[in-house]
């Protein structure tokens, strides 16, 4: 019933399992990681940066995620 932006929206934190595949969704691919900073692109527009600590990634950057159209 409701979507996985939906269930994002309303935690604080997301495992990165959910925000990888959320972006995926979106037509990014993971590209390279270099420390905690994994890196997502996507043809013709700007890389994506989402830093994951302990397998969550904070609310801020999942908020944003979900603004990509």
């Amino acid at each position: 019933m409701y979507s996985l932006s939906y269930t994002l929206i309303v935690t604080t934190e997301a495992r990165f399992s959910k925000v990888k595949k959320l972006l995926e969704e979106k037509g990014y691919n993971l590209t390279r990681i270099s420390g905690s900073h994994h890196i997502f692109t996507k043809k013709g527009l700007l890389p994506i940066s989402i830093p994951v600590h302990s397998g969550k990634v904070k609310g801020f950057y999942v908020k944003q995620i979900e603004k990509i159209e």
